[in-house]
């Protein structure tokens, strides 16, 4: 279980540790090979202009439902191509989205040629969308399209769809947010969970209508907690959007690329806008793998729902600003733990022997006192007591400070800027690192003795 954490140094707007630094929705002046208009009659030139009534039109046919209009700037030549972009209009038609649209980013490769030659080039594209009544703000997911001009006379097409990589220094996801699982899966389940939503492939329809309810529940779970101890102006989700997979190849292939490990995730996505914003994350995406042992029963389910979804809740309020190791796990992942395991005794959480024999010393490093530091959180296995550390100093703050206290320790700590949103926590508590650890520490040889 985790979230994918990201930080954005950008004006406007995929995991641990995700840094955008280049700018979205504006082509890059860097990369960008502008037409400069025809020479010669016979120049073969793609403009701008056409390249962006092209991306435009395609937004409007999603709108409007018009599928020929759709796939009218593919290939015509590849049936294959046509095919799946009727799929993929298909899938986003079931889907509940307020906002849809395309908009030019980066564009690489020659798109004139004086030769009157046939030009081919990549010109990437994000896809700015918005699940109704769910994401705070709009987000976008970032197509690599081929486009060719075969001559000065013929149309420019789409001849390749792919994701599109993030800038450089973005992490260890090699797309933007791509797949969706509208691009990959041969139709879309949707199965309402609440004001939530929960996608799933069709060969899990019925799981996803199983489990809409606990989703829903474990939704409900969150919110009323905030309701009772967050603040209530603050920007936070009423919904949430939950994907299910079958497997860690599945869960490292939808939303993004690279390798899994968690069992769930909530990937935060940036606002597609957020010049002059205060709220940078304009949704998430949560995605859940139904093979590990938390979908054998209705308690593991709500478990890791309300784990993923008590991400999703305060990603809102995340000040995603740069931060060498990025925001504190012990905080982050504690908070969520904390959340989906609320009033069940510590000894009957699934990690606690494992706590009691970190204690002992039978784990790979002894117990120190100190509190899970980033840069040795998945050291040799010590990830799952890691969790549980963390969720012991949620469990401390709440019992000595409330949980009111301990919500706007949380959040002061999503609001931090790059590097010190640890110290953002204490501070709000009113107590030194050193001391904290001191308490905390003895409290949790209380609690696992």
């Amino acid at each position: 279980m985790g979230v994918v954490s990201l930080v954005v140094a950008i004006a406007v707007g995929a995991g641990v540790g995700l840094v955008l630094r280049g700018r979205i929705g504006v082509q890059d002046p860097l990369r960008r090979q502008e037409a400069s208009g025809k020479s010669d009659p016979n120049a073969v030139v793609v403009t701008d202009e056409e390249i962006n009534k092209l991306v435009d039109s395609h937004g409007k046919a999603l709108s409007s439902g018009n599928v020929d209009a759709f796939t009218s700037i593919f290939d015509k030549g590849n049936t294959t191509l046509i095919r799946d972009q009727r799929k993929v209009f298909a899938n986003l038609r079931k889907v509940p989205l307020s906002e849809v649209s395309y908009r030019v980013l980066h564009r690489e490769g020659r798109a004139e040629d004086s030769f009157g030659r046939a030009v081919k080039f990549t010109q990437d594209v994000a896809f700015v969308h918005r699940f109704a009544g769910i994401d705070l703000r709009p987000v976008s997911e970032w197509y690599r399209w081929t486009l060719e001009k075969a001559s000065a006379s013929a149309p420019l097409v789409v001849t390749k769809v792919d994701g599109a990589p993030p800038p450089m220094l973005s992490g260890s996801s090699k797309s933007m947010y791509y797949p969706g699982p509208w691009d990959i899966w041969p139709d879309i389940t949707v199965a309402r969970a609440g004001a939530s939503v929960v996608l799933a492939h069709p060969q899990d329809a019925a799981l996803a209508r199983r489990i809409a309810p606990v989703v829903a529940g474990a939704a409900k779970k969150n919110l009323d907690f905030w309701k009772r101890n967050g603040d209530p102006a603050a920007p936070v989700p009423a919904g949430f959007v939950v994907a299910l997979v079958k497997g860690q190849s599945q869960l490292g292939n939808l939303f993004r690329k690279e390798k899994a490990h968690e069992a769930g995730v909530s990937i935060p996505m940036p606002a597609w806008a957020s010049l002059g914003d205060d709220v940078k994350i304009g949704g998430t995406r949560v995605v859940m793998d139904t093979t590990t042992s938390f979908f054998r029963t209705s308690a593991g389910i709500q478990e890791i729902s309300t784990h993923e979804l008590a991400h999703s809740l305060l990603a809102g309020l995340d000040s995603a600003e740069f931060s060498l190791f990025g925001k504190p796990n012990w905080v982050i992942e504690g908070f969520a733990e904390y959340a989906a395991n609320r009033g069940v005794p510590i000894n009957r959480n699934v990690r606690y022997q494992e706590g009691r024999a970190y204690l002992a010393g039978s784990l790979a490093a002894p117990f120190s006192g100190r509190l899970p530091d980033n840069t040795f959180w998945d050291f040799k296995g010590m990830t799952s007591v890691n969790y549980l550390m963390g969720h012991l100093a949620m469990r401390y703050i709440a019992q000595r400070y409330g949980d009111k206290k301990l919500t706007s320790a949380v959040v002061a700590t999503y609001r931090g800027k790059g590097d010190d949103s640890e110290a953002a926590l204490f501070k709000e508590l009113g107590v030194t690192k050193a001391d904290f650890e001191r308490q905390w520490a003895s409290y949790v040889r209380r609690q696992l003795a």
